[in-house]
């Protein structure tokens, strides 16, 4: 069984904020979501860590910053409009 929430930062009461700042490794800022999910399994791979870690991370926001950009005046209906056909056009065109 699998299950998961999603609290903003500025919801959390002291306790919940710090134990999620010791598992993310940093502090949150006031306008940060933190979701955590729990499920039953065994781990596929190990998460990296140290300069890997950070590394993996940067390229991550470089990749979300470019996105980003690349949607600059793009409404957000016009982007979930985008993302709806994509997906029908998955769903109905398999392989």
């Amino acid at each position: 069984m699998q299950s998961s929430v999603i609290y903003r930062a500025s919801d959390l009461s002291p306790e919940e904020r710090r134990a999620a700042e010791i598992l993310l490794g940093h502090g949150l800022e006031e306008n940060e979501l933190v979701s955590v999910r729990a499920s039953k399994g065994q781990l596929i791979k190990e998460a990296v860590t140290g300069q890997a870690r950070e590394e993996a991370f940067l390229k991550l926001f470089e990749r979300i910053d470019t996105t980003a950009k690349r949607s600059e005046g793009v409404s957000e209906e016009e982007v979930n409009e985008a993302i709806d056909e994509a997906v029908d056009y998955v769903r109905h065109n398999p392989g």
